[in-house]
């Protein structure tokens, strides 16, 4: 009986084509999605988030020293400039290897999270930390941290990419803590530059997060039909 109601599910459009994996980016997206969400209320009311940005802003900015100082800019440069190096040099070599379905998947990545960030950031058009004496200055809007969703994407598909090419255990390991400090190093560097609040770059984790998720997703399934693909033409080939 069990058996006969498993195979029954199974026939469903839709059910049957969730897996695992699947099955726990969909949960994982929707968490985020209720994060930002969440956090997108609490700005509008004014909320208790708004007071703690403000304090942590304010400590973090009586905190900070020349050699910190230096220490964040770097990070930040790696946030905007290095990723921007890491977008072209990891785009050439999917060009250059002719992995189409990659390039594809790498350029909507990027450029759809860039997009989506510039129309949340005219949405919410939140302004960015006011101090006397600013470490940094910036005219553009803060809500969602660009730096942190668009680090979030970038290193987070370029983990995933290594991942499927990586055999060592070891060296998957290390890709993906690797990838997770300089992300969370990166949101922290915009707080400690007096350019960001703590619910920007929360913001910017969840939402990065949602497209990082999608486009992965997109990309098993695009994979797994090109695989189906080739092995009914091999097996054409064969018979």
């Amino acid at each position: 009986m069990i058996e006969r109601l498993r195979a029954l599910i199974n026939r469903l459009p839709i059910v049957g084509q969730i897996t695992l994996p699947l099955a726990l980016g969909l949960v994982a997206s929707l968490l985020c999605v209720g994060i930002f969400a969440a956090i997108a209320d609490e700005i509008n009311e004014q909320d208790t988030l708004v007071q703690i940005d403000i304090a942590l802003a304010n400590e973090l900015h009586s905190q900070a020293t020349p050699e910190t100082i230096i220490f964040y800019r770097v990070l930040s440069m790696i946030g905007m400039q290095g990723l921007l190096v890491i977008g072209a040099l990891t785009g050439a070599y999917f060009a250059l290897k002719r992995q189409r379905l990659s390039l594809t998947v790498w350029l909507a990545a990027l450029i759809g999270g860039f997009l989506l960030n510039t129309l949340f950031k005219e949405v919410f058009a939140r302004p960015r930390p006011v101090f006397v004496d600013p470490i940094a200055v910036l005219n553009s809007y803060s809500f969602p941290s660009g730096h942190a969703m668009l680090s979030l994407i970038t290193i987070g598909m370029l983990t995933y990419f290594l991942w499927s090419r990586l055999e060592s255990f070891h060296a998957r390991a290390f890709a993906v803590t690797f990838g997770v400090l300089l992300v969370v190093m990166i949101g922290i560097s915009r707080m400690a530059l007096g350019v960001h609040f703590l619910s920007d770059v929360l913001a910017g984790y969840a939402a990065g997060g949602v497209w990082l998720l999608g486009c992965i997703t997109a990309a098993e399934r695009f994979e797994r039909k090109s695989y189906a693909r080739f092995e009914k033409r091999k097996l054409k080939q064969t018979s």
